[in-house]
């Protein structure tokens, strides 16, 4: 069985034999390739492997926009991983219909795609070079984790990052910045999913570092993985509004803070703790 899933204005399913044309006339720009193989490269040994199943993504005209490689079971050299993982590999967006989001689109639909085509699997790595740091912000908002460096890859140094398929993420979520007036300096950060507001994340800048000072789901949201997956997107969001900032903060009061499993999952260090608070700590620009 086939199987396809819409995501907005991309549908992702598995390749087909009449896909091939469009595969074999998709481009990339040279600094491009140095990043990504072109699928024409990587088709023949995808589809005379069982463990791999090439992919792709098309818009609402039917046309390939994108292509990637998932492979089950696989090892990349250097990094110690479970064995019954699966490794996205070889993603790229054709050149022609870059610009309209559909690599963002691509990776925060991927764990549900991932998912309906591997039911047993919960673990999905990518390897990225170091220097695409347009990738890895994609990935960090798409839930994925860094949770490994290699100095010395093919193309010098790389990032490992992981994401948990068994937990939950909420792949509509955005965070965009409330624009009414705050005072002494706090900034709110609206979580918008499926364009409604849901909730918000406070937070304030003292130098380099910014505190979490709060963060809040609308009752009837919680429990559906909001605050975590807000967590895991607030580095990419931080990132782009405060470009002085290198780390982030939250201090949680309370033996059962119900945020601390939550800052865990999300790639939180615990820095500092007493009887009745825990310090976590993630640095950002790295």
């Amino acid at each position: 069985m086939l199987i396809k899933k819409q995501f907005e204005d991309i549908t992702v399913q598995p390749y087909e034999e009449n896909f091939k044309e469009a595969l074999l006339g998709f481009k990339l720009n040279e600094r491009q390739q140095i990043y990504s193989s072109l699928p024409k490269d990587v088709l023949d040994d995808a589809l005379n492997d069982e463990n791999r199943i090439p992919n792709v993504a098309l818009n609402d005209q039917g046309e390939v926009v994108g292509f990637f490689v998932l492979h089950k079971h696989y090892q990349h050299e250097g990094y110690e991983t479970p064995n019954h993982v699966v490794y996205v590999r070889s993603l790229s967006v054709n050149e022609k219909y870059q610009g309209h989001g559909y690599g963002t689109k691509m990776m925060m639909y991927l764990p549900q795609y991932v998912q309906a085509l591997f039911p047993d699997f919960n673990h999905l790595y990518l390897v990225v070079d170091a220097e695409n740091t347009g990738a890895w912000n994609v990935y960090e908002r798409a839930g994925f984790m860094h949770t490994a460096t290699k100095e010395e890859g093919p193309l010098g140094k790389e990032r490992l990052y992981y994401l948990d398929l068994d937990s939950k993420y909420v792949s509509s979520l955005k965070l965009m910045p409330n624009e009414e007036a705050t005072p002494y300096d706090i900034y709110i950060i609206d979580l918008i999913k499926d364009n409604e507001k849901v909730g918000f994340i406070a937070v304030e800048q003292h130098e380099q570092r910014m505190n979490i000072s709060k963060v809040e789901v609308n009752k009837d949201q919680r429990n559906k993985g909001i605050a975590e997956s807000a967590l895991r997107q607030l580095s990419t969001y931080v990132r782009k509004h405060f470009k002085d900032v290198n780390k982030l903060s939250i201090t949680l009061y309370g033996e059962n803070n119900e945020l601390k499993p939550l800052c865990m999952n999300s790639n939180f260090v615990e820095i500092d703790a007493a009887d009745d608070f825990v310090v976590f700590e993630k640095y950002i620009n790295y």
